[in-house]
């Protein structure tokens, strides 16, 4: 038995509760290693620097946050977290800098506006996601944000489901695009009409990105919005019960479970633990990409519209974010409902149309967090990185601004897309989902004279839709100072390439990494 099952066996994570209070009381030192892991259920990571300072994560079940719910994440930040906080690619909220000392005040506020952070990190399901605009745009199908609520609250603290192989992620989408990234999560219900009219959900199992990706697996099963809850929680419950997932932490995800069994073998044991014949899945076309909803979207109501607003590398001031909800307020919904989206950014639905204008006027959305940022701003998606994450090889939050506004200022948008999608990891485990990038970059290390300086792998071509791919690896360990010359070479290379009209997601997809690689090994210099 590895060392992370022992520890849950030992100690359920969700029983480290009372360890944690005493902690916040005499101190995080009295907590010994294994109780510091447990923290996790409760969604606290230690800094990498290990002085007592951590980083706590908040569910926000598909990224619906009222205005007061909003304006407490703001005055956190600004009382606890240095001043910022952290859109997560989860639509959760991030604090760093917290000391255990500051927990139970955060947590009571938290729960006096309906937040929790229970389950928000370990071996647990996490925070179910879905597309941002739920109930008000798109062409909805199913109700997905209801189906997402009741899976929320079917594993929330419950201990049946406390102790999984690994983390479990799940997505649910009413819209017929699918826009919740649903290929990359263990689960993905997204929405389906039956033959008979009825609403519900074609159901996929087993995606996943890091050092395996997969996507999803259609196992031909649909589910209506009665059934959904029930049968996301036989899948679980499948995952929960394989002892050969536990054997390994490094194979521990649902994905590799439904590689040994097969989509046709998982499907008769998911029916088998349900109890009732499961429908054959329904005839449907999402396009699956997942969309970032930056700018106006009209609403399905025809007098309101959303404005999504883009966070520059996913990080955000108190002071912006209490912006955002006071103009959500004024702008918006009478609750101040701010929504928070797959790509790090925010959203403010219920907006009259005949005060757009007004709002995207505002110093905030035209400036700051703007509502038409530019190209690869809009696009660009980062990780903690190894300012405060002990995986990670490179730093990311800072370089990442800086890779966005040389490439904004040196590559000429012309054809290439207007979703153009350049992700930023700091490590193999692709919390910056680079892998289905259009330009992913890892960080890694490489020896220069010596010493282990900064570098990045990038790969190209990644992308989700009707033919997903992962990106390919197309030149490895390039230096963190050329890296800039080396992203714009890329792109002078799409640029003497292309075919008329051709983005760059089209001509990637056609053009071989071996092309790519000639091309950007550097060239060797003359004595």
């Amino acid at each position: 038995m590895n060392k992370f099952e022992q520890l849950k066996q030992d100690k359920d994570g969700l029983d480290v509760y009372d360890a944690l209070m005493r902690a916040t009381a005499e101190g995080w030192e009295i907590l010994d290693e294994d109780d510091v892991a447990r923290l996790k259920w409760y969604g606290l990571y230690p800094h990498n620097s290990k002085d007592g300072h951590f980083m706590l994560r908040t569910k926000v079940v598909q990224g619906v946050l009222t205005g007061d719910q909003a304006e407490l994440f703001a005055d956190l930040a600004d009382e606890y977290a240095h001043g910022y906080l952290d859109c997560t690619t989860r639509q959760c909220i991030q604090l760093h800098w917290i000391r255990l000392e500051q927990v139970p005040d955060i947590l009571h506020r938290f729960a006096e506006v309906g937040l929790t952070t229970l389950g928000a990190c370990g071996d647990i399901t996490r925070n179910v996601v879905g597309c941002t605009l739920a109930g008000i745009a798109h062409d909805q199908v199913a109700d997905g944000q209801a189906v997402a609520d009741s899976i929320h609250r079917r594993f929330l603290g419950n201990r049946e489901y406390s102790n999984l192989p690994r983390k479990f992620k799940i997505s649910v989408t009413g819209c017929a695009e699918d826009c919740a990234r649903g290929l990359i999560n263990d689960v993905a219900l997204s929405g389906a009409v039956a033959v008979d009219g009825t609403p519900g959900f074609n159901l996929r199992v087993g995606g996943g990105l890091s050092s395996h990706p997969r996507f999803a697996r259609w196992v031909d099963v649909w589910v209506s919005e009665q059934q959904a809850t029930d049968v996301v929680e036989q899948v679980v419950a499948i995952f929960r019960d394989s002892q050969e997932n536990r054997k390994s932490r490094g194979k521990a995800r649902i994905k590799f479970l439904v590689d040994r069994l097969g989509p046709e073998a998982f499907r008769d044991e998911l029916e088998r633990r349900c109890g009732f014949e499961l429908e054959p899945g329904a005839q449907a076309a999402p396009d699956l990409r997942g969309h970032d909803h930056i700018g106006v979207t009209p609403q399905a109501d025809g007098r309101h519209s959303a404005v999504g607003l883009c966070v520059p590398v996913g990080r955000v001031t108190g002071a912006r974010f209490r912006e955002v909800a006071r103009l959500a307020r004024e702008y918006g919904s009478a609750d101040g409902q701010v929504r928070l989206t797959h790509q790090q950014n925010v959203l403010i639905p219920w907006v009259a149309n005949e005060r757009v204008e007004a709002l995207l006027a505002e110093p905030l959305p035209r400036d700051e967090l703007p509502a038409e940022p530019p190209l690869f701003t809009r696009g660009l998606q980062t990780c903690t990185g190894k300012e405060f994450c002990g995986l990670a090889k490179v730093h990311t939050k800072e370089r990442a601004r800086e890779i966005a506004r040389f490439l904004d200022t040196n590559v000429r948008p012309n054809g290439h897309g207007d979703d153009l999608r350049v992700h930023f990891a700091g490590c193999s485990s692709s919390c910056a989902q680079h892998q289905i990038a259009d330009i992913g970059i890892e960080g890694v290390l490489k020896k220069v004279d010596g010493e282990f300086v900064e570098a990045m792998d990038i790969r190209i071509g990644g992308h989700l839709g009707p033919q997903p791919k992962f990106g390919d690896v197309v030149v490895r360990r390039v230096p963190h100072w050329d890296l800039n010359e080396t992203l714009l070479r890329i792109f002078d290379l799409y640029e003497q390439s292309h075919a008329d009209g051709e983005t760059f997601a089209a001509f990637a997809a056609r053009t071989e990494t071996g092309w790519w690689s000639e091309r950007l090994v550097p060239e060797p210099v003359e004595a």
